[in-house]
C-alpha cells in the first residue's frame, strides 16, 4: 500500500489554512502533517518534516512565499511547492516556477481542483538521489588506490552509569555545536525505551531507529528516508515511540546503523541509556570515544569507578574514555581535582551546574548553543567540548588518515561471556 501524500499548507490566515486542510480531510491518500503562518516557520516546518507537498501562499509578511520557496528549494529539494494566490498574473505565476514552485492555484479554488494539483505535482515528482556519503564525496575524484585511506567517520557516545547525570543535555549540544561548525554530524538517541531527544529538540517523532531495524539492509537511501533535520543543521535519529517498540531492535541492527553512519557523517553522537545493555554495550564497543559524564558526589563516583574497572576488563584503551565532571559548584564537598585522583584519569571538561537555563531549555526544546543563555559558562563549557573533540579526534589522525575505534571486539558475547571469556583463554 502507497504511503500517503504529506502536505504542510502555508498561509498567513489562519482561516484560510483550515478551509484548505477541510478540503483535503477527506482524501484517503493525503494527509495534512502541519501548518505555518509565516515563510520563516514554512522554511523551518520544511527542514524539520520533510513533507511531500507545500500548498504556499504567496504573499506573507516577511519571507513572502516566492522567498520561502526559494529558500525551501536549496534546503530540501525533495519538497514539492505548490503556490497559492489571488493574483493570476502571468508575472506572479513566472516568479513562482524560477523560485522551485511546481504548480499554481489562483484563489478561491474548489477541492476538486485542490486534490488534482497535489496528485499531479506528487505523481511527477522528480527522483531525489540519496546524498552522497562522506566516502564517495571524498573520492569521487581519487584513484581506487587510494580510496581505502579516506578517513571514516568518528562516533562520540555520552554516557553515565548513573542516571539523571546530564547525558541527553551534553549530547544534544555537542552535537548541535559540531554541526554549526560546518561538520556533517548526525545525533542518534540510543535510549531505545524512555530517549528525550525529540523533546528537548521539539521534533515530531513520525520516524524512528524502529523503522530502521524493520526494513533490511541499511544503506545511505534508507538512512536519509528515517533521519529528521533540527534547525541548527544536525540531522537526528530519534528512539522509538514507545517502550515496547525498543524490542525490534538487535545488537545486530545497532552495529550495522552505526557502522553505515560512519560512512556518511563526519560526526556521530550517541546519546545512551544509563543501562549497560547488549545494545548500548555494542554502542560503546563501536565508539571512537566514550564521554563519561560524573558528578561531585559519592553514588556517581562510584558507579564511575565501576565502569572504568569495566571498561579495563573489555580491553578498551584508556584513551577512548574521556572523563566530564558536570553539574560542578563549589559547594560540592568533593573538589574535581580529587575526582580526578580518586578515578585515576585527567578531567576533560568541567560544565557549571546551572539549573534554569537547563530546565528552560529542555522545557522550550531550544539547545543551550542556540538559546538566549548561550553566552552563559555552561553553554561556553558544552561549545568548548565539542571544541575539543573535533581537535582531537580530527587534527589528531594517524598519518594513515584514519582513528582506530579502540576496544572493539570481533565477538561480544555479552559483556560476562567476554570478560569470562578472555580469562579462559589466559588461563586464569
Amino acid at each position: 500500500m502507497a504511503e500517503n501524500i504529506r502536505v504542510l499548507i502555508v498561509d498567513d490566515l489562519s482561516e484560510t489554512r483550515e478551509n484548505v486542510r477541510k478540503l483535503l480531510q477527506f482524501e484517503s491518500d493525503i494527509e495534512v502533517i502541519g501548518q505555518a503562518g509565516t515563510g520563516e516557520e514554512a522554511v523551518e516546518m520544511a527542514q524539520q518534516f520533510q513533507p511531500d507537498i507545500i500548498l504556499m501562499d504567496i504573499n506573507m509578511p516577511g519571507i513572502d512565499g516566492i522567498g520561502a520557496s526559494q529558500k525551501i528549494t536549496e534546503l530540501v529539494p525533495s519538497v514539492q511547492i505548490i503556490i497559492m494566490s489571488v493574483q493570476s498574473d502571468p508575472n506572479y505565476l513566472r516568479r513562482a516556477m524560477m523560485a522551485g514552485a511546481r504548480d499554481f492555484l489562483t484563489k478561491p479554488f474548489g477541492g476538486d481542483e485542490l486534490v488534482a494539483a497535489v496528485r499531479r505535482v506528487h505523481a511527477k515528482r522528480p527522483h531525489i538521489p540519496a546524498a552522497p556519503s562522506r566516502q564517495q564525496r571524498s573520492s569521487a575524484n581519487a584513484p581506487a588506490a587510494e580510496i581505502d585511506e579516506i578517513p571514516e567517520g568518528k562516533i562520540i557516545a555520552v554516557f553515565s552509569p548513573k542516571g539523571g547525570s546530564g547525558c541527553t543535555t551534553i549530547a544534544i549540544n555537542v552535537a548541535v555545536t559540531l554541526a554549526r561548525r560546518g561538520q556533517k554530524t548526525i545525533l542518534v538517541d540510543g535510549s531505545l525505551q524512555f530517549g528525550d531527544v525529540a523533546v528537548m529538540l521539539d521534533l515530531k517523532g513520525a520516524t524512528s531507529l524502529a523503522d530502521i531495524s524493520e526494513r533490511g539492509e541499511i544503506d545511505t537511501e534508507l538512512v536519509s528516508s528515517v533521519v529528521q533535520v533540527h534547525k541548527s543543521n544536525l540531522n537526528v535519529l530519534l528512539a522509538p515511540p514507545r517502550p515496547e517498540m525498543a524490542d525490534v531492535i538487535t545488537e545486530e541492527n545497532v552495529k550495522s546503523l552505526l557502522e553505515s553512519l560512519r560512512l556518511s557523517y563526519d560526526f556521530v553522537v550517541l546519546d545512551t541509556s544509563s543501562y549497560l545493555t547488549e545494545k548500548t554495550l555494542t554502542m560503546l564497543d563501536v565508539a571512537d570515544r566514550i564521554i563519561l559524564v560524573t558528578q561531585q558526589n559519592l553514588p556517581n563516583l562510584k558507579n564511575a569507578r565501576l565502569f572504568l574497572d569495566l571498561t579495563e576488563s573489555l580491553d578498551y584503551e584508556p584513551t577512548k574514555v574521556w572523563l566530564v565532571v558536570n553539574r560542578v559548584s563549589e559547594d560540592q564537598g568533593i573538589s574535581v581535582k580529587n575526582i580526578g585522583d580518586i578515578l585515576k584519569r585527567p578531567i576533560v571538561m568541567e560544565i557549571p551546574t546551572a539549573d534554569l537555563p537547563v530546565g528552560t531549555a529542555a522545557n522550550r526544546g531550544i539547545p543551550l548553543v542556540m538559546g538566549p543563555n548561550q553566552k552563559h559558562p555552561i553553554s561556553i563549557s558544552l561549545i568548548r567540548l565539542a571544541d575539543y573533540s573535533r581537535r582531537e579526534l580530527i587534527a589528531k589522525q594517524p598519518a594513515d588518515g584514519k582513528v582506530k575505534a579502540a576496544g572493539t571486539p570481533k565477538d561480544s558475547g555479552g559483556i560476562f561471556g567476554r570478560i569470562f571469556g578472555k580469562r579462559e583463554q589466559a588461563g586464569d
